[in-house]
């Protein structure tokens, strides 16, 4: 009898434990990583894009002006990836699957007109480069 008992008991601790693993990773954050394409053409606009996506539950976002990209890594339990679209196009930028207001596109600096094919022609040229612009220029620092 005292066999049994013992069998029935690491059974239920056996049981228990499983459901209490069970139930760890049901509630464990859903991490996914996306990329899609976002309108920009200087260090500004990087930095305005990333800052836009320094949100909760957004673990990493990473601009690159090379290829127009942004790549986002970020919790599904909080975040959806129409809202990472939404908060970038908020800041002014274009993306993939949405345009951002003319409103919030005119906030943008005047080196950071990406829609403009003068400013992209200059930034591909070196000339756009805002470093030589005083801070007080911009409007979203």
């Amino acid at each position: 009898m005292e066999l049994f008992t013992i069998y029935c008991f690491t059974m239920k601790s056996l049981f228990f434990t499983l459901a209490l693993l069970s139930a760890m990773v049901l509630n464990a954050q859903k991490v996914q990583t996306v990329s899609f394409w976002v309108g920009g053409v200087c260090d500004m606009c990087e930095q305005r894009i990333e800052n836009a996506l320094d949100v909760k539950g957004v673990k990493v976002a990473d601009y690159s002006l090379e290829n127009h990209k942004v790549t986002i890594t970020y919790n599904t339990k909080k975040l959806n990836e129409a809202k990472l679209h939404e908060l970038i196009n908020k800041v002014g930028h274009d993306t993939s699957a949405s345009k951002a207001t003319d409103e919030a596109y005119d906030k943008v600096h005047g080196c950071c007109k990406y829609r403009d094919p003068e400013v992209q022609k200059a930034h591909q040229h070196g000339e756009g480069d805002h470093h030589d612009h005083d801070d007080d220029d911009h409007d979203d620092h």
